[in-house]
């Protein structure tokens, strides 16, 4: 007699949602096309898709299913290719898996009822694209003016196009050869950075003591000490500027008489490992009676990047007299806070 499984039958209506975004005009500060821009030939960008629903709701899968069973549904799974729209780990207490199918649920859900151990949690949802026919479409796409990569997102039942400043031309030239609804973009524009001098520091006085700003600040989680377990607080930079991590050189610490200082200064995303060259921009350095603050900026690295540890770059700071005994600080931390030398690693 066989054995069954835990599954829950959909409720009516269970289908890929649709996207019902608005739409702004313009991109986010990072360069990323703002959520719900209307693009260029009638695409979707892919944050702008939710998610193929199932009973488990949305969220990470922190318990796994055994590799035997995932392996199991996906065998079945590809021997109704046609139909099959992959599978994945779902959220629920000792693991689940859910299986996609453009058709035929209530039969795909027998079928995995009576091949799966009794008791595993899954469910069987509707999709709209079989993988196969997806893969099949990205295969077929070839190279467009600001396209970066390829890829097949299964929650949202779609090729995936990364683009970086792709023109209407090559937008409008794929919506020529693909279905829209069977893809979503990852547009990136990039975003011209203001011209001369550095100027992110706040004025002094806007900053008071306790940390209250008279300036636009944001929670940045592992920046300057390279810790995800706090936040700090930095100032808003214009747009087509990203943060930097500053840190002492530690072979060449601050001297007290000396006018010059030296800093060690490192991009804080993924940018393949690159040097930053003319992209860092400062330092901006204001100095008081008690104080020296500092500042430097990236113009940010736009596109699909591996995630090496970046490179430091070794920079200079003058002053306009000697560093004596005034403290040495973050000029975008609200408030200021001590540049000190990066945290040892495990």
């Amino acid at each position: 007699m066989p054995s069954t499984a835990t599954s829950a039958a959909p409720t009516d209506g269970d289908a890929l949602p649709t996207n019902t975004g608005e739409v702004p005009s313009d991109t986010d500060p990072s360069g990323r096309a703002a959520a719900g821009l209307e693009l260029i030939g009638g695409f979707t960008q892919c944050d702008d898709l939710p998610e193929v629903e199932s009973v488990f709701g949305p969220g990470p899968a922190y318990d796994i299913l055994p590799n035997a069973v995932l392996e199991s549904v996906y065998e079945y799974g590809t021997q109704h290719g046609e139909q099959f729209g992959l599978l994945w780990s779902a959220q629920a207490p000792g693991g689940a898996v859910v299986a996609a199918f453009t058709g035929n649920l209530d039969m795909h859900r027998d079928a995995l009822a009576s091949l799966l151990p009794e008791g595993t949690r899954f469910d069987v949802v509707q999709v709209d694209h079989s993988w196969e026919a997806l893969t099949v479409l990205q295969d077929s796409i070839g190279d467009l003016q600001g396209l970066q990569g390829t890829g097949i997102t299964t929650l949202r039942n779609r090729v995936s196009l990364d683009f970086v400043d792709p023109t209407d031309a090559a937008l409008e030239a794929l919506a020529e050869t693909v279905p829209t609804d069977m893809v979503c973009l990852d547009v990136v524009y990039s975003v011209e950075p203001p011209s001369g001098p550095l100027d992110v520091i706040p004025a002094v006085g806007t900053v008071a003591d306790t940390g209250a700003s008279a300036v636009d600040t944001e929670c940045w989680w592992g920046g300057y000490g390279l810790s995800a377990t706090r936040c700090e607080n930095r100032v808003v930079l214009p747009p087509g500027l990203g943060h930097v991590a500053v840190h002492l050189d530690p072979s060449a610490l601050p001297d007290p008489a000396a006018t010059t200082i030296q800093l060690l200064v490192a991009e804080a995303g993924c940018t393949s490992g690159r040097e930053m060259g003319d992209a860092l921009r400062g330092p901006q350095v204001v100095e008081t009676d008690e104080a020296v603050l500092v500042a430097f900026a990236v113009v940010p690295y736009y596109g699909l990047a591996t995630c090496p540890s970046s490179p430091d770059t070794h920079a200079t700071v003058e002053l306009a007299q000697p560093l004596g005994d005034r403290a040495l600080l973050h000029g975008v931390m609200v408030p200021p806070t001590p540049i000190e030398r990066r945290p040892e690693q495990p």
